[in-house]
């Protein structure tokens, strides 16, 4: 529940500051471990180094005596008390000591057999506390034969290597906690820095539904840009669909009145019965007809790029199919062709409506051949339909083509079809021309612009 509360930024900020923190904890305990097992080598290291010193300074006489100098290559073995001892024994006695030692004996539980030997162990010394001892085992060989086993233990407080333990790991936390908080400080300025085009297409769309903007008109990152795009196409389609709608019922409020007053005139004027009728019935049918035209104009879907493509080559099929069954009579050979199969992001419906009025203008009018092409240009869709028939003369090309020609005003007989398919090429932001057909008759170009 709480995160669907949560913003997308916070969502990011509490995930990346988690796994942040546990990076940073993670790599204190490893460091903090890799730390410990160095300084315990290190410390193991040298007194190795302690005990190769005292070895190189030791003298030993055939009778077993040990001879010491009075100063050590380490100092510390001079210093009283200064944590760090040394004594070398035979069996329980103790044949030398270190002048740090103040005669303090270094036992061990066991004593390491053989040359070479060596045993780490942990002394409690009273008073000092614990020191980490490596007893190391030699045997010496006189000049007559005689071997003499020999136990060097050196000792080395564990309180010093604890402090640079301590001392590490205080540094450790210090560094790393200063390291998170300014690296959590970066992350929320990263955050909102990079979120920041999100935010802003949030204030646009607020702003669009305030009324304030009517599309999203900024420029965004690379990522954003389909997101964008796709809804400014959505929001001229929803634009250009209550922009038709307006118009729709603008021109037919403007259409119906010529009728009307006709019907009114009539029933004012004319006593009549026959002729009334007769008149009633050719204004009920432009009524009619006007309702039709105005209501697929405003139903029309226009161009979207978030359509499901439609197969071009089973809608003109479809179509070809119905009207050869329509005109059947009429023994018409129709000839198709298309560059493989062309998928359009349109209206199923506007399309059937386009290409099926289209289609029927030319097997009414033809004599017997309809030929249509359908293929991509360099930027745009062509399709063309030809006819044998008569053609409609050329100085009535732009009358009935022409954008905005209401119904009520068209060319007789090329009326309602020619101007629903013109509005639906309109609305797809396309161009509909009428020309004269190599065939004989009239030659309709349909360009539809590549989504």
């Amino acid at each position: 529940m709480l995160s669907k509360q949560l913003s997308f930024r916070n969502r990011l900020l509490l995930v990346v500051s988690l796994v942040l923190i546990a990076f940073l904890g993670l790599s204190a305990f490893s460091l903090n471990n890799a730390f410990k097992t160095s300084a315990d080598k290190a410390q193991y290291q040298r007194l190795q180094n302690y005990v190769y010193s005292i070895l190189s300074a030791a003298e030993f006489s055939n009778s077993g005596l040990v001879t010491m100098p009075i100063k050590l290559a380490e100092p510390e073995f001079s210093i009283p008390n200064s944590g760090l001892y040394a004594q070398i024994s035979t069996g329980q006695n103790v044949i030398w000591q270190s002048a740090s030692t103040l005669g303090r004996y270094l036992a061990l539980p066991e004593k390491p057999e053989g040359p070479s030997n060596e045993q780490i162990s942990v002394l409690n010394i009273e008073n000092e506390g614990e020191f980490i001892n490596l007893a190391y085992g030699i045997v010496w060989e006189n000049d007559f034969g005689q071997e003499y086993n020999y136990t060097i233990n050196i000792a080395e407080a564990l309180s010093t290597i604890e402090q640079e333990k301590a001392g590490f790991q205080r540094s450790l936390w210090y560094w790393l906690g200063g390291t998170g908080l300014i690296l959590l400080i970066a992350q929320a300025l990263i955050l909102h820095w990079s979120l920041r085009p999100l935010n802003e297409v949030s204030n646009d769309l607020n702003a669009i539904k305030s009324g304030d903007k009517r599309r999203l008109s900024k420029d965004y990152p690379i990522e954003l840009n389909q997101l964008t795009q796709n809804i400014n196409i959505l929001l001229d389609h929803e634009h250009s669909r209550r922009q038709r709608y307006k118009n729709s019922l603008a021109d037919l409020a403007h259409s119906l009145k010529t009728p009307l007053a006709v019907l009114r005139g009539e029933f004012e004027n004319n006593s009549n019965i026959s002729d009334l009728r007769i008149t009633t019935h050719e204004q009920l049918n432009r009524i009619s007809d006007l309702v039709d035209y105005q209501l697929q104009r405003a139903s029309t879907e226009g161009q979207s790029s978030l359509q499901a493509p439609v197969s071009l080559g089973d809608v003109i099929n479809k179509i070809l199919k119905s009207l050869n069954k329509v005109y059947l009579a009429k023994h018409i050979r129709h000839q198709f062709q298309i560059e493989n199969d062309i998928f359009v992001h349109a209206d199923e419906g506007d399309l059937y409506e386009l290409l099926g009025n289209l289609l029927d203008n030319a097997y009414k009018y033809c004599n017997k051949r309809v030929h249509i092409q359908a293929f991509w240009q360099a930027d745009f869709l062509e399709i063309i339909i030809d006819d044998d028939g008569a053609g409609v003369p050329q100085h009535q090309y732009d009358a009935i083509l022409k954008r905005g020609k209401r119904i009520d005003t068209q060319v007789d007989g090329q009326g309602l079809g020619l101007a629903i398919a013109s509005d639906i090429v309109n609305a797809y932001q396309g161009k509909l021309s009428l020309k004269q057909s190599p065939i004989g008759g009239a030659r309709f170009v349909i360009q539809l612009p590549k989504s």
